[in-house]
């Protein structure tokens, strides 16, 4: 994974709560309108990502490099 644009995935993620719950609403729509550009590896990581964990069991999981 590009450690640019996924770190600024995670610090968006981490640092702004209005984000927080568009991605668990909408994954692919709120990163699409933040102009965080992902590639297609990247797309198919974050696809799998279960955003319905509660914030402390992504944060580990980010700490564990998903």
């Amino acid at each position: 994974m590009g450690m640019q644009e996924v770190g600024k995935l995670i610090d968006k993620w981490i640092n702004d709560l209005k984000f927080r719950s568009e991605i668990r609403k909408n994954p692919e729509s709120a990163v699409q309108k933040s102009g965080i550009k992902l590639t297609k590896e990247e797309w198919n990581l974050f696809k799998n990502v279960d955003w319905s964990l509660s914030d402390e069991e992504l944060k580990a999981r980010i700490n564990k490099g998903m």
